[in-house]
């Protein structure tokens, strides 16, 4: 019998199983309502030879790749020192604590839309593509929607500004295509709704476009980056635009379910081309409310200044993180092209420190084709070697651990993947003199989402990790029938630093990013517990704004 996780701990158990309930429920209906016709099988290729493990000296040796382009820099206003305290002084929409907590972005409610871009500057043209979604009932349907852009911050404790918005628009329901080939894509061929100019008056950050009902009901949401000025800040966020879709189920397909009876048949028949062109709900939305907007919110009301980014933005211009002392990852960053991967591993080897907010990074490698909206909108995922028609070691779409690459995470993070759905408690281990927190600190009440890593002895591990906390993790989900005895899981969050001097420091739990404030309905640790991992994380950005600051750390 599992232990008692307390209401809060709870509740957000059941509201992830709720996720998964609805997704599935979404693919079933979606799979019922369609003239469903056989789809091709996915074609099997010969394997290919495995590779020796790339040791951590030999990823001294990993350099940047060349940007595809020249980097278009924002043109938006240049931003003073106190721009983020300055912007969050300012009056945000009529939102609290309890409105966010209870914010539905896993599903879409009547509307949905998307956009042409994951990021852009001002003086550029977005395109926003929105159709009526959800039911057929005429009282849901009717009456006129509107779309507005959301600025993410604190704003003294509202959470969120609006910047702009289209007024009344009248959605029409649009098609969503059910796929035809082995790839099992999906993708939207909307129209465009509304056209928008991003002029001076935008300010960079973090937004969602979202659609609202007459009675004004967020419906549906869209993440969006405006950067700023290159360089305007020492801290750079990544957001983790690539794993969000790969989780997104809208149109009954995602990159790990698709139709079937069974769980077998619905992993077999997942999509391996994931499409941009289409709203993100169920576990994509979750991991945006999770793992972006809370990490947002707790930053813009700390104060500190950064400057933010998709992935994507790293994948077509590396020397982007040229230009910062620090590159920052949320809570869930699973999926990176090779082109991010190297990036990385190449800015930690030129002194550029890392703040990792979350756990299970890195873990496949990804790559990316255009769609006919534009460049780099389509994610190709096929997870096995057999499968993937492409062998080029770069390109290939299998784990970076897996035998074939043999490139894992651990040389960027430090650790290894130890657990999915863990919970927990984490005790201090050993707290350096540079961190100023009790010896006998503590993280509890860890979240059964969790996903957790721990060190592991292999030659691909920095050699000098130090683990600030550590815990024994419990299985949210009991074993099912036959299977194997599971390992103990162990969380640890760690640091580390490397000849260049770069310092990195890994949370090592994914659900890191929304612990840190209360804002993130998926929270589950008590307020004693947040003070410790607010302390840890404002210590270690404060910090980890001077390049290869781990020059003057001491243990």
């Amino acid at each position: 019998m599992l232990p008692n996780f307390g209401r809060k701990t709870f509740i957000a158990s059941l509201s992830i199983v709720v996720i998964l309930v609805v997704s599935l429920i979404g693919i079933a209906g979606y799979q019922y309502f369609e003239d469903h016709k056989t789809l091709p099988p996915v074609k099997i290729h010969a394997d290919i030879a495995r590779q020796p493990m790339q040791n951590f000296a030999q990823s001294l040796g990993t350099l940047s790749p060349e940007d595809i382009s020249k980097y278009p820099d924002s043109t938006c206003p240049k931003l003073s020192a106190q721009w983020v305290a300055q912007e969050n002084s300012q009056t945000g929409v009529p939102m609290t604590v309890k409105d966010w907590k209870s914010i539905n972005l896993e599903g879409a409610q009547g509307s949905a839309l998307w956009l042409n871009k994951t990021s852009g500057s001002c003086g550029d043209t977005l395109e926003i593509h929105a159709s009526l979604y959800g039911t057929s009932a005429d009282t849901f349907r009717s009456g006129a929607r509107t779309i507005e852009a959301l600025r993410i911050g604190w704003y003294q404790g509202s959470g969120a500004r609006q910047i702009w918005s289209s007024g009344s628009i009248t959605l029409k329901a649009q098609k969503i295509k059910y796929p035809r080939s082995a790839t099992r894509m999906i993708e939207t061929a909307w129209p465009t709704t509304v056209k928008i100019k991003l002029n001076s008056k935008w300010v960079p950050g973090f937004y969602l476009f979202v659609t609202r009902s007459a009675d004004g009901t967020i419906e549906n949401a869209a993440p969006f980056v405006l950067h700023s000025p290159l360089g305007s800040s020492q801290l750079m966020l990544m957001h983790s635009f690539l794993t969000w879709n790969v989780y997104n189920t809208f149109g009954g397909r995602s990159g790990y379910l698709g139709a079937g009876s069974t769980k077998t048949e619905m992993r077999a028949d997942r999509s391996r081309v994931v499409s941009l062109d289409r709203p993100i709900v169920g576990s994509g939305g979750f991991s945006i409310h999770r793992d972006g907007i809370s990490l947002v919110q707790f930053l813009e009301k700390s104060g500190i200044n950064y400057d933010q980014y998709s992935d994507l933005d790293l994948d077509s211009w590396p020397s982007i993180a040229s230009h910062y002392n620090a590159i920052v990852l949320g809570g869930h960053p699973e999926y990176f092209t090779r082109r991010i991967f190297d990036t990385l591993i190449s800015a930690r080897n030129s002194g550029i420190n890392l703040a990792i907010l979350g756990g299970n990074t890195g873990i496949w490698q990804v790559r990316m084709t255009d769609s006919k909206i534009g460049a780099n909108r389509r994610i190709i995922i096929y997870r096995t070697a057999v499968e993937d028609p492409i062998k080029d070691l770069k390109q290939i779409s299998i784990k970076y651990e897996d035998k074939r690459l043999n490139i894992p995470s651990t040389l960027l993070t430090g650790t290894s993947t130890d657990g999915v759905h863990v919970y927990g408690n984490m005790n201090a281990v050993s707290i350096p003199r540079w961190l100023k927190l009790p010896a006998n600190s503590s993280i509890t009440g860890i979240s059964p989402d969790s996903e957790v890593g721990r060190t592991v002895a292999t030659v691909a591990s920095p050699p000098n990790v130090k683990i600030l906390f550590s815990g024994i993790m419990h299985y949210r989900d009991a074993p099912t029938v036959g299977q194997p005895a599971r390992p103990v899981p162990v969380a640890q969050a760690v640091w580390f630093t490397t000849p260049s001097g770069a310092a990195v420091f890994n949370a090592g739990i994914t659900t890191w990013s929304c612990d840190l404030i209360q804002t993130c309905a998926y929270s589950t640790v008590d307020e004693a517990s947040r003070s410790v991992m607010d302390s840890v994380t404002t210590q270690i950005l404060k910090l980890w704004q001077t390049k290869a600051v781990g020059k003057t750390l001491v243990k």
